[in-house]
C-alpha cells in the first residue's frame, strides 16, 4: 500500500501542477481579464508549480525508474502516456529546473520554493546521474551545491535535533520545508 500510495501521490501532484499550468497561460489570463499585478504573482506561481512537478518527477525516477512523463501540453483523456526512460525524465527535470531557477525568488517565503531549492534538487539529480543516465555528473552536482553555500543563507544547524522542532522555521538548514503546524496546515 505504501509503494502504491507514493506512486499515486507523485502523479496526483504532477496532475495538479499540469492543470495549474494549463489554466494560467497568457491567453487564458487575458481572456479572463487578469490584472498585471496578479499576472506577476501568477508567473512566480507557475515557476513554483514547475519546480514542484520536477520534484515529483525526481521522486518518480529515484523510486520507480521508468515512469510516464506527462506535460501540461499533453491532451487530457487520451491514450495512456508511454513510459519514459530514466534518461528522458532526467533530461526533462534538469531542463525544467534550469529554466525556472531564475524565476524563483532568491529569498523565498517560508514553505515556498526558491533558487536554493532548485539548486539542491539539481545537485541530487546530478549525484545520481550515473544511475539514471549512465553518465557521471559529479562536477555539475558540486556546481549546483556551490550556488547555495556561498550566500550564507543556508548552513548546517548547530543542533541537529532543532530541525525537527515545531519552531524549525528558525533553522538555517532547511531549504524547502513541508509546513505542518497543527493549526494552519495539516495532512489528511
Amino acid at each position: 500500500p505504501f509503494l502504491g500510495s507514493m506512486y499515486y501521490r507523485i502523479f496526483f501532484q504532477v496532475t495538479l501542477a499540469n492543470e495549474f499550468l494549463r489554466e494560467t497561460t497568457d491567453e487564458k489570463l487575458t481572456s479572463r481579464g487578469v490584472s498585471s499585478n496578479l499576472r506577476a504573482d501568477i508567473q512566480q506561481y507557475r515557476a513554483e508549480a514547475r519546480f514542484l512537478r520536477a520534484l515529483s518527477y525526481w521522486h518518480g525516477i529515484d523510486l520507480f525508474g521508468s515512469i510516464p512523463l506527462v506535460r501540461e501540453t499533453d491532451p487530457i483523456n487520451s491514450a495512456p502516456p508511454r513510459q519514459a526512460t530514466r534518461k528522458e525524465l532526467f533530461d526533462f527535470v534538469v531542463a525544467e529546473l534550469t529554466e525556472v531557477r531564475a524565476a524563483l525568488p532568491a529569498n523565498p517565503q517560508y514553505g515556498r520554493a526558491g533558487q536554493a531549492a532548485a539548486d539542491m534538487l539539481l545537485a541530487k539529480l546530478y549525484l545520481n546521474a550515473q544511475v539514471y543516465t549512465g553518465e557521471n555528473r559529479f562536477a555539475d552536482a558540486r556546481t549546483a551545491v556551490e550556488r547555495v553555500i556561498p550566500n550564507n543563507t543556508y548552513r548546517l544547524d548547530d543542533r541537529y535535533q532543532d530541525i525537527f522542532l515545531a519552531d524549525n522555521h528558525t533553522s538555517p538548514e532547511i531549504i524547502l520545508p513541508i509546513t505542518q503546524d497543527g493549526r494552519n496546515t495539516r495532512t489528511f
